[in-house]
């Protein structure tokens, strides 16, 4: 992996543990998304591992890096094997085209540094 890669994926952490306290204190709509984003993604009838899955191959076909990052971190800490994320980006790449193959890229260097950390992100 690239130094300059792995910056942004750090970077990435950074931004959301050092914004997540001044957005929770000022952003009016911030604690409802947080708690809309609780309900969504916990356990019924799909997995919260298939959900972070679904978001992150939702996040690949939009381009979103640091959703990217976030939603990888979060299927890993659920139990998503490496096997589950490449299928992952097969259905990225069927609905997003070329683009999702470049973007996945990304995916693929951040699932490296998270082999690397103790844990994924939080808060």
């Amino acid at each position: 992996m690239t130094d300059l890669t792995e910056k942004k994926i750090q970077q990435s952490i950074d931004d959301r543990k050092r914004t997540h306290r001044i957005f929770l204190e000022n952003v009016k709509t911030y604690k409802p998304f947080m708690e809309l984003e609780e309900q969504a993604f916990k356990d019924g009838a799909l997995s919260k591992k298939m959900k972070e899955l679904m978001a992150l191959s939702i996040s690949i076909v939009t381009k979103c890096e640091p959703c990217m990052e976030w939603h990888l971190a979060q299927a890993l800490q659920n139990g998503a094997t490496e096997e589950e994320v490449y299928e992952t980006i097969d259905v990225s790449l069927e609905m997003g085209g070329g683009p999702s193959g470049a973007y996945a890229r990304f995916v693929l260097k951040a699932m490296d540094y998270f082999k690397n950390q103790d844990s994924g992100p939080s808060r």
